[in-house]
Order: structure tokens, then sequence, then C-alpha cells
């Protein structure tokens, strides 16, 4: 099968906290890990990934973005 081409990548200057950092970089390195056979550069996970999936995620989300106002009211939307 033929893949798709791939979109230009953008880069983001974004703030997370210490322990969000932490975690993307231990998720990442345990995605990493579970290959037991070696995985292409171009198939190997890194936070940047993870933060990509994480759009995603929002871009499906049943959130009626007209009326989120702040972070908190996403997050109650969210259920988190």
């Amino acid at each position: 099968p033929v893949s798709p081409p791939k979109e230009k990548l953008a880069t983001i200057n974004t703030k997370i906290t210490r322990a969000q950092q932490q975690w993307l970089t231990d998720t990442a390195r345990t995605v990493r890990e579970n290959n037991s056979d070696p995985v292409p550069p171009s198939e190997r996970v890194f936070p940047q990934h993870l933060i990509g999936v994480a759009v995603e995620l929002l871009q499906k989300a049943e959130v009626d973005w007209s009326q989120v106002r702040n972070v908190e009211e996403l997050r109650n939307q969210l259920n988190l």
C-alpha cells in the first residue's frame, strides 16, 4: 500500500509543567522500549508525537468550543 504524503511540520513554543514534560519523556521512552526489534528513525516515538496525538484527541473530542471560555471549562467538558 502507498502511504499518504506526510504533512509539513510546524514548530510551536509552548509551556508545560515539569511533571508533564517528565511524563512525556518517560512515556515516549516506554513506547520506544516496547519494540523488541529496531525501529527506523522515522517511526520512533518522541514527546512531540505524543503531543500531536493529544491535539488529534482534542480535535475529535465532543467539545462545544463556542461555550469554552477558559481551561477549567475545557477540563470540565472533557471530564478531567
